[in-house]
């Protein structure tokens, strides 16, 4: 009987270990090995879905101490921001802030320099291009010193695919990752949905991540085509 693979929870490995340290992300990683030395009471990271921000987020807030701060409670940031605070806001994938949240996000900034207080803030998008209306909030944010991720090369796709792979548990043959990388999106969205297929697959047929479970996949029979 074919098993059903269950839809369970895996737990990323997220220590400063375990983040890899590609030409796309590494001026990100030296902001982050800069701190406490930043110039400014904030830092904007910004990438796309999947490109580890929010593992960089929880190094830095593993080192700092930094208290998460999730976007809305920022309307209370009186109590929030606290003498010497250090404070994580990960908007992650989430929508920028709404016009109604300006004056909460204008005010927040100015009691991080006022309180000697420090905050990384993660998002899509850099905080200078955020599209706000309050012309004092979009000073503020576009004098925030900003690092963005950039798209992976192939170097880093093929070692994202095998740690998203381990992440899971996956079993998988080293010629599996040779043949799936010139068939992978050229993204770290598109591996890491990649690496989920591949584990359900795996899970399902009770076996290894081989070239064949990997063309199963792929819907690419014959291994020449396929591309995601």
């Amino acid at each position: 009987m074919k098993q059903l693979p269950l839809a369970l929870q895996f737990r990323p490995a997220v220590s400063a270990e375990d983040f890899l340290v590609a030409p796309c992300n590494e001026l990100a990683v030296a902001w982050i090995d800069r701190w406490p030395d930043w110039p400014a009471p904030a830092l904007s990271l910004s990438g796309p879905e999947g490109a580890g921000k929010s593992h960089l987020a929880a190094v830095w807030a593993g080192r700092s101490g930094a208290t998460p701060a999730r976007p809305g409670l920022l309307v209370d940031s009186d109590a929030l921001v606290a003498p010497g605070a250090r404070l994580l806001v990960d908007l992650g994938n989430d929508p920028l802030p709404e016009a109604a949240a300006e004056e909460a996000w204008f005010h927040f900034l100015n009691l991080l320099r006022e309180r000697r207080g420090q905050a990384l803030i993660v998002s899509r998008l850099p905080t200078a291009r955020w599209p706000v209306r309050l012309p004092d909030l979009a000073s503020r944010l576009a004098a925030l010193p900003h690092v963005d991720i950039g798209p992976p090369d192939d170097a880093l796709l093929s070692a994202l695919l095998v740690k998203h792979l381990a992440d899971q548990g996956a079993a998988v043959d080293p010629g599996a990752i040779a043949y799936l990388l010139p068939r992978v999106g050229r993204s770290f969205a598109a591996v890491a949905a990649l690496a989920r297929d591949l584990n359900a697959a795996a899970l399902a047929a009770q076996k290894p991540i081989t070239i064949a479970l990997a063309r199963r996949v792929l819907n690419d029979p014959d291994g020449s085509d396929g591309l995601l």
